[in-house]
């Protein structure tokens, strides 16, 4: 989709910034070639940015940007069991049948017990993190492997109300969201029975391990009771920006709320200069304080329900569902509430 032309770029505000540190023509960041005023202009621009991202109050209010919190999908794996499986010591060979690609994030069930996989060697052959001698298994075992843990978005910041299963999908609940020491004992307790639906109706959100190769936290979604039918999941949340990439022609394209707020963004960015030029706030900021104004009135207005069809999210209301019920059919109990 093309951009509104009379929108500024990312590029363009750059070199509005660069003429009020240093002067010089309306192109002077793109033409200039000291990489130390370059990078000036860049760090000017990015806390302009994230001044623009967490607004001071308006009206007494704060503000969350519509733009900042977007719908997104996330697909469940349905369970895998096709063939047969030996075990050795950690070591899983199937027979009768290919592991999917998925296979190194899910968990294996042998003789009634979950074992973590660690990696997905072959085609045929897993490396469980367990490798004692606890899950082997003789030639012509029955299995199954399942995911219940789910990478979320790498901008992920934090989840708005539940999670709501495409209607194809013919679930009757939604994923309610608990805490994850909550989820912890959801699965400690597990009783291995069968449930009314397949589908699961608890998540839980906690931040993955840090790794060297990246910054920020990271974080997965866990589900319980265990998906075993493939689905797709719909959900807001709030996003994470990201720093606009630095000298690619289109990056102004990643500069979440340029096309709305182009100015703002741009006095937001003045501001900074101003601030790193005379050390103390001025005409700039002011300036930024009444667009901010303008821009805050305007997305408010644009996520009533008569424009957008209300764009926000009230599905955490528990009147729309009722009390969660579950039957168990195995013992044909009824289970009313929140807890277990």
């Amino acid at each position: 989709m093309a951009e509104p032309t009379l929108s500024l770029t990312w590029d363009g505000i750059r070199n509005e910034v660069y003429e009020s540190l240093f002067g010089g023509n309306d192109e002077g960041y793109t033409n200039e070639s000291d990489t130390d005023r370059k990078r000036l202009v860049e760090r000017t621009c990015e806390s302009g940015l994230r001044q623009f991202y967490n607004p001071p109050p308006v009206e007494g209010r704060t503000h969350d940007w519509s733009f900042l919190m977007p719908v997104a999908t996330l697909s469940l794996n349905a369970a895998y069991s096709t063939g047969t499986i030996a075990a050795t010591n950690g070591v899983v060979t199937l027979s009768g049948g290919t592991w999917p690609a998925w296979a190194a994030a899910g968990e294996i069930n042998i003789s009634g017990a979950n074992y973590a996989v660690d990696t997905r060697d072959t085609t045929t052959q897993l490396t469980l993190v367990d490798t004692s001698s606890a899950s082997d298994a003789a030639s012509s075992t029955s299995y199954s492997l399942h995911q219940d843990d789910y990478d979320l978005p790498d901008d992920f910041g934090n989840i708005m109300g539940v999670m709501t299963y495409a209607q194809a999908d013919n679930a009757i609940q939604p994923v309610e969201m608990v805490g994850e020491g909550r989820m912890r004992e959801l699965r400690q307790r597990d009783y291995n029975v069968t449930y009314s639906s397949e589908d699961p109706f608890y998540g839980a959100i906690r931040p993955k391990a840090r790794s060297h190769t990246l910054q920020g936290t990271r974080y997965e979604i866990m589900f319980w009771p265990d998906v075993t039918a493939a689905a797709t999941l719909s959900y807001r949340y709030r996003v994470l920006p990201d720093k606009p990439e630095t000298g690619s022609p289109s990056a102004g394209e990643r500069v979440h709320g340029i096309t709305q707020h182009s100015e703002t963004i741009l006095y937001s960015c003045l501001a900074e200069a101003e601030r790193r030029m005379d050390g103390e706030r001025g005409i700039m900021y002011q300036t930024f304080q009444e667009y901010l104004v303008t821009s805050v009135t305007r997305d408010r207005q644009d996520n009533k329900a008569e424009v957008y069809g209300y764009n926000a999210d009230w599905s955490d209301r528990r009147e729309m569902y009722g009390p969660r019920r579950l039957t168990l059919f195995s013992s044909g109990v009824t289970y009313k509430g929140q807890g277990t």
